[in-house]
């Protein structure tokens, strides 16, 4: 499958409002990161506007300036999560996947937990 501009342009929009929102929760502002980064703070911001494409090495800087995996980079589409089941049980995986033994179990049980309680409110 081919991939369209109209695609990689929509790729670079979802990348950039990822890393926008991850720098957001951070509460670090485009000069905090750029210095914590290494990397010019009007590059960052291109790059949240999908204006830009950007390097693997760019992506490591970032990811340590944020304190975060790169993989939590490409988890896109926070604000539809809910509105895909898909989308939403892939998002699980992939955080299920970075638990170890302990922590699954209590995810598990966290997970039937609640699940227990919506199920609660319905009646």
């Amino acid at each position: 499958m081919k991939l369209s501009k109209e695609n990689m342009s929509n790729i670079k929009k979802q990348f950039g409002a990822r890393l926008r929102s991850l720098r957001i929760g951070k509460e670090l502002t485009l000069e905090d990161l750029s210095d914590i980064s290494g990397l010019h703070s009007t590059y960052i911001g291109s790059v949240e506007r999908g204006e830009r494409n950007i390097s693997l090495e760019a992506i490591e800087r970032l990811t340590k300036g944020l304190q975060v995996e790169m993989f939590e980079l490409f988890v896109l589409n926070d604000e539809n999560i809910g509105e895909n089941l898909e989308e939403f049980l892939k998002e699980v995986k992939i955080q299920v996947a970075f638990l170890n033994k302990k922590e699954r179990k209590f995810f598990l049980d966290l997970t039937r937990a609640i699940a227990s309680g919506l199920k609660g409110l319905k009646k």
